[in-house]
């Protein structure tokens, strides 16, 4: 491991500098209809429905600087009645600096939307300012950053907070102020980012550069708040509604000095529905949550910046049980806990190199408690993941080409404990599991962003991972993205194709690759299946066109296939809220993807997602745990529909803000068609006793779809020279309709949506 890491040091104290870890830059000029440099002007960050991301004042000589970006697409916006200047499409990819001029003109009528004259993208990216996130429909605050991901295209939500992303399942990457998260965070493994914590998130999907791996679907760019160098100003908000739901949230920073800045935050929920229950009486199911956190920045010099982020979160819930449990007094009950440590140094050599070099530790852990009447099982289980890893990267500036480099080197430490005994069968033999391990991961990558010409951009790169996780396992894996822009018509046309390595998800990793778990798998009574999991790999392809539509709204279009061998498809473990690994033999996913946003027009904004999918597995299973005695028969090379798969995903959001009167509206809306049953026809009968069996379509095998409306509003109730108080109200299924994530599947489980729920807050915004 030792040699792993100095081989990241070395390569990054080479000739340049960084990738995902960097922080952007935007400069410009700021000009009035004649040309003459206009100071003391706002400029405004806007992500693509309009909401602002930061601000910042023009100098005297009409120069800004925004500095703190993350990546993605933003837009520009300067106003001073009776002029403005909007821009959007500003796309920023590193820390290299993006400059975008601004020429203010006469707001006479409705302002015609400009694009900035960059190179066209090839990547497939939605940014969404952190009062987007913070304005999602969301039951609880923790799943709040999940339910926003959701709404765009190619993503679908299920169950606790999981995602599922381009026919993948949950094989994303959080990338969280610029180092990667490979964990898993949602409710039954971790506590997401706080929402009131987050300045932007980026979603991207389609061309992933070679920077980023070890996750397949997609990535996820989140950048928390930060102090800034005006002064200290911060929030804290209280809530409460429906199922005993209450919160809190506070967040604030500011300057320590001239070169640094401190902020921190800290939010804690409780609700009586915090899981998606297993039963539609939502039987036992009280938890919390509490976390907090911080981020200090110290600009060691002009060109130097130093930035360190920590934090430690706690979970505590009830086990959702059925009928059966709560008539035998069950009381399973898990705990979760997780701490994480970043340090990262960014160095800007000159205008056109920079390097950045990073080193985390991540600690992760969950113990599931059983209980004296627990039946049909009694099931005891222990676990920690700790990761520590280097990750460094160079950027070099040659005009037509833009260099990257960079590389990655972890060690984690394995502990898993897990004893289960049936007791409802006297002959029940009990399963105990101990065991530790600690594998390894090692990458290193080079790509470049190329322009041939102004209109064409060519993104190309490789990537070489090192995995033991734990079968020995490495790839190389070839980036490739194109994208032509026409601006006449406002189109961008862009294609790209990729291949990916995916190493096994590490919780519970020990257990579902022991000969144990092996030894009673039903898909191994052949002699096939059941075998130790291997990383998934993966290639992946896209086609899209990007056009601007009667010049106030946007429409992305994106058609993509992927191929898998070893498709990571984790299983739930027998009505419990544990989840191991397993991987199917091959696989195949292909779908559309359709965006149409109307930025902020007016005061109106407005978005609308669509995709379709098809998803298809291929036999054995490999890894995983399952005690299931009606799982379905996949054999070697028997074809079958994963639980992920859903055919029609689609949302949509229309906000109206009025700032003047700080009131705003948002009605939105999700439709889901169903996710399969997966259960052999033998036993439909059986489940169709279960309750709930309303919600399923048997004829069909899906769940039936539905359909879910939300409406939200705030107010800004009073203001000061010091302090904003406003107050939210959320009606979130708006109709009341009943619907489950799922029901019955073998890998997912069962699990029942939430009624109509009502929430409130208040919230106070200091200055």
């Amino acid at each position: 491991m030792r040699r792993l890491v100095l081989a990241a040091v070395l390569l990054v104290a080479g000739p340049a500098g960084a990738a995902q870890l960097q922080q952007g830059t935007i400069t410009g000029t700021v000009v009035d209809p004649d040309g003459r440099p206009v100071a003391g002007i706002s400029i405004t960050l806007l992500d693509e429905l309009g909401q602002p991301v930061m601000s910042v004042m023009a100098g005297g000589d009409g120069q800004y600087r925004l500095a703190n970006v993350a990546p993605g697409t933003y837009g520009l916006s300067a106003d001073r009645e009776p002029l403005r200047a909007t821009v959007e499409a500003v796309h920023v990819t590193g820390a290299l600096p993006v400059t975008v001029d601004l020429r203010l003109s006469a707001v006479l009528a409705e302002q015609i939307t400009v694009r900035a004259e960059e190179p066209a993208a090839t990547k497939t990216e939605i940014t969404l300012a952190g009062e987007t996130i913070r304005r999602a429909p969301a039951r609880l605050r923790s799943r709040g950053l999940q339910d926003a991901i959701a709404t765009t295209p190619g993503w679908a939500g299920e169950d606790n907070g999981l995602l599922h992303v381009r026919g993948v399942d949950d094989g994303f990457l959080f990338v969280i102020d610029g180092v990667p998260v490979y964990e898993r965070i949602d409710g039954l493994f971790g506590v997401a980012p706080d929402p009131a914590m987050i300045d932007s998130v980026n979603v991207m999907t389609g061309y992933i550069p070679p920077e980023f791996g070890f996750k397949s679907g997609g990535v996820i760019e989140i950048r928390s708040s930060s102090g800034v160098a005006g002064g200290w100003s911060g929030s804290a908000e209280v809530g409460g509604g429906s199922d005993a739901t209450r919160d809190v949230s506070t967040v604030g920073g500011g300057p320590l000095g001239g070169r640094s800045a401190l902020t921190l935050g800290m939010t804690a929920q409780r609700s009586g529905r915090f899981l998606d229950p297993v039963h539609p009486d939502n039987l036992h199911n009280d938890g919390g949550t509490v976390s907090g956190g911080g981020q200090f920045g110290w600009n060691v010099s002009d060109a130097s910046t130093l930035t360190a982020v920590f934090g430690v979160a706690r979970s505590r819930f009830d086990v959702p049980h059925g009928e059966e449990q709560e008539e035998a007094g069950q009381d399973q009950r898990q705990r979760i806990g997780q701490q994480w440590q970043t340090l990262s140094w960014q160095r800007a050599w000159s205008s056109a190199a920079v390097s950045q070099l990073a080193g985390y530790h991540r600690l992760g852990s969950s113990q599931l408690i059983g209980s004296g009447n627990d039946t049909p099982l009694f099931t005891d289980a222990d676990r920690d993941l700790r990761r520590v890893g280097v990750l460094g990267s160079v950027t070099r500036d040659l005009g037509s080409h833009v260099l990257k480099a960079g590389g990655e080197a972890a060690r984690l430490s394995l502990r898993e404990h897990l004893f289960f005994v049936r007791t409802d069968d006297a002959r029940g033999i009990p399963f105990a599991f101990d065991d530790t391990a600690t594998p390894t991961l090692f990458s290193l990558y080079l790509q470049d962003s190329f322009r041939p010409s102004p209109r064409l951009t060519l993104d190309l790169g490789v990537r070489a991972d090192w995995s033991r996780m734990l079968a020995p396992a490495s790839q190389l894996s070839p980036r490739a993205g194109a994208a032509y822009a026409v601006p006449s018509t406002g189109t961008t046309l862009r294609a790209s194709a990729g291949r990916f390595f995916q190493p096994p998800q590490a919780e519970n990793l020990l257990v579902a690759s022991s000969p144990q778990a092996r030894a009673i798998s039903p898909f191994a009574d052949e002699g096939e299946g059941g075998a130790e999991l291997h990383p998934e790999r993966q290639t992946a392809i896209e086609a899209g066109v990007d056009q601007a539509v009667a010049r106030v709204l946007h429409l992305d279009v994106a058609y993509w296939y992927r191929r898998v061998r070893n498709a990571a498809d984790p299983n739930v473990f027998f009505g419990t809220t544990m989840i191991f690994p397993n991987t199917t033999d091959a696989g195949r996913a292909s779908g559309v993807d359709v965006r149409l946003e109307m930025p902020r027009r007016a005061g109106w904004s407005g978005y609308l997602s669509y995709t379709n999918s098809r998803v298809v597995w291929f036999g054995p299973i490999n890894g995983g745990l399952f005690l299931e005695e009606d799982v379905i028969d996949i054999g070697p090379g028997t074809a079958f529909t994963p639980d992920h798969d859903q055919r029609h995903v689609g949302s949509f959001g229309l906000t109206y803000d009025d700032d003047r009167r700080g009131t705003w509206l948002s009605v939105t809306g999700q439709y889901a068609s169903g996710t399969p049953l997966e259960v052999d026809d033998d036993d439909l009968d059986e489940i169709d006793d279960r309750p709930g069996a309303a919600l399923v379509d048997f004829e069909r095998g899906r769940v039936k779809p539905r359909t879910v409306f939300d409406v939200m509003a705030g107010q800004r109730l009073y203001r000061g020279p010091r302090v904003d108080l406003s107050a939210r109200l959320s009606i979130l299924n708006l109709a009341g309709h009943a619907y489950a994530f799922n029901f019955g599947n073998p890998f997912s489980g069962t699990h029942f949506g939430a009624g109509r729920t009502i929430l409130a807050s208040v919230r106070a915004a200091l200055r």
